[in-house]
């Protein structure tokens, strides 16, 4: 049976300590760690400063169940043109990873970047399958597993829906590279939970859960779109997902009370059938 679980992002307007205590209020056991500010941005952070990081998620007997450094904005891109750039998109998911290791988390969200829309796209595929193949190395020694996300098109034109990342994880041919998805994103790409399920089967590992609609890459609380809660939950009955399902709400609506939008939420997953 799957276990919801929590995410800071949308706590980004409180400390992490408010976050860990909100968890623990809603009835959550587990947590997905957004790496950025202020709780945990990757190029501030020691080893010290993980392990610091950990004992607080200890100390409240919570699971972390995925860590996933910021990576939707300049300047990180694993499918850059720019050598400088993907030099240091490299550096930061190598970080990225020795963090994880230190957080003692078994995931790693990782996507594959972008590349110019007016080079072939084939190109940039190639320079995302060259970062992620030395990253799932990396992984492997580290003893931590990367999940692929696909991104939207055309926030992104490498790896973007269940086709591409199959692709891209056959490609790279690595045990400590495996599925995800993003409901958002998978509405968006006209995906669904039954063809991740046939695609990848317990390979698909991590998926981020929340509301929204076709017309946009949205990430609302639970009743705030329209996307078919009951399809979903039977979808994951039929594949017996055990993982986790993290609310990655998303959105400056969600700044200023951020727990009220999770409980919401939690309340709609529940009453829903």
């Amino acid at each position: 049976m799957y276990t919801y679980a929590n995410m800071n992002l949308a706590y980004q307007r409180y400390s992490f300590d408010y976050f860990l205590d909100s968890t623990i209020r809603l009835g959550l056991s587990a947590i997905e760690l957004w790496g950025g500010e202020p709780h945990l941005y990757v190029e501030d952070m020691s080893h010290q400063d993980g392990k610091a990081i950990l004992d607080s998620i200890k100390r409240r007997d919570l699971e972390l169940v995925c860590f996933t450094p910021e990576q939707c904005a300049y300047p990180v891109n694993l499918s850059a043109p720019d050598a400088a750039s993907r030099k240091r998109s490299m550096a930061y998911f190598k970080k990225s990873i020795k963090l994880a290791n230190t957080l003692e988390c078994p995931y790693l969200l990782v996507s594959a970047g972008y590349g110019l829309f007016n080079e072939p796209m084939e190109d940039a595929w190639q320079r995302g399958v060259e970062s992620l193949r030395e990253l799932a190395r990396d992984a492997e020694s580290a003893g931590v597993v990367l999940v692929l996300e696909p991104f939207f098109y055309p926030y992104s034109n490498v790896v973007i829906d269940l086709e591409t990342t199959k692709r891209m994880i056959t490609e790279i041919q690595s045990p400590h590279l495996k599925a995800m998805l993003d409901t958002a994103c998978m509405v968006m790409a006209k995906d669904t939970m039954d063809d991740y399920a046939a695609a990848f089967g317990e390979d698909l590992v991590h998926i981020h859960f929340v509301d929204g609609t076709d017309q946009s890459s949205a990430h609302l609380a639970w009743g705030e779109g329209n996307f078919p809660l009951p399809s979903f939950k039977k979808s994951l009955a039929d594949m017996k997902y055990g993982g986790h399902l993290t609310l990655e709400l998303f959105g400056t609506q969600y700044h200023a009370e951020p727990e009220k939008a999770m409980r919401k939420s939690l309340e709609y997953l529940a009453n829903t059938i």
